[in-house]
């Protein structure tokens, strides 16, 4: 019986075999990918007051500093809160200079500010009444006049204040003319002091009196002794504190004070 041939498998296109290669590779990959992939991330939830611990913050927090806060802090040196000594103040020279507070109290903060000067006034009008609220007369605030000469009107203003100071009204005087700052020019500080309630007889003569003037060079000379080169700066129980600063930088020092 003659053998005959097996029967031959059809022959496969090469083409084909290397394309169902390539497709299982790229479902392998479709796959891999599939269960690598990141999953969607929930947008992260504002942290609350609660959360964050209680306690005074930083006035300007919720939406972030102002620009002008922002500008006073760019050149504030690393030790800006060294302790200068732990009496207060600690070397700064506050005769004559007007006060708030309880003569007493645990903490006293020396400022030095100009009434032109912007940062002054923005401390003057946010953080100043913040520390207010929460210490009232438990700190003593004394301030000292630091005009600056490239501020035109700062130096009159300074003399004028120092003679609100004479009739008691200092501080109220002190916070008009910070919440206008933006028009000391000529007869501001006399319509400052009519508006107050001064007895301008007096506030004229003593505008006029060089012995005034010579109180103003007086704190001016001080700032310069202590090497206040910019304004606002404090003295917080020897501590110093350089530019307009929100409430909780001066709570680091404060705060000690009261525990």
């Amino acid at each position: 019986m003659a053998k005959g041939k097996r029967p031959s498998r059809p022959q496969t296109n090469p083409w084909v075999r290397w394309g169902g290669v390539l497709v299982g590779l790229f479902l392998a990959g479709a796959i891999v990918w599939w269960v690598a992939r990141p999953t969607p991330q929930e947008p992260p939830v504002a942290e609350t007051a609660a959360e964050r611990g209680g306690g005074p913050r930083p006035l300007a927090e919720a939406g972030g500093p102002t620009r002008e806060a922002a500008a006073s802090l760019e050149n504030v040196p690393d030790d800006s809160l060294a302790s200068a000594g732990p009496d207060a103040p600690q070397g700064v020279d506050i005769s004559n200079d007007p006060r708030l507070g309880d003569p007493d109290a645990p903490v006293t903060i020396v400022e030095f500010s100009d009434f032109q000067c912007p940062f002054c006034a923005r401390f003057h009008e946010e953080t100043f009444p913040a520390l207010r609220r929460l210490y009232g007369d438990r700190i003593q605030w004394v301030f000292v006049n630091r005009p600056f000469a490239a501020h035109q009107y700062a130096r009159r203003a300074a003399i004028a204040a120092e003679c609100a100071t004479r009739q008691g009204r200092f501080w109220e005087y002190a916070e008009a003319l910070f919440a206008d700052q933006s028009d000391l020019g000529k007869g501001a500080v006399e319509d400052t002091a009519e508006a107050v309630g001064l007895d301008m007889e007096a506030f004229e003569s003593c505008v006029a009196d060089e012995a005034t003037a010579g109180e103003v060079e007086a704190d001016i000379a001080e700032a310069n002794r202590l090497g206040v080169d910019g304004t606002p700066a404090f003295y917080v129980n020897g501590h110093q504190i350089m530019g307009a600063q929100p409430v909780g930088v001066f709570n680091q020092v404060i705060q000690p004070y009261f525990r």
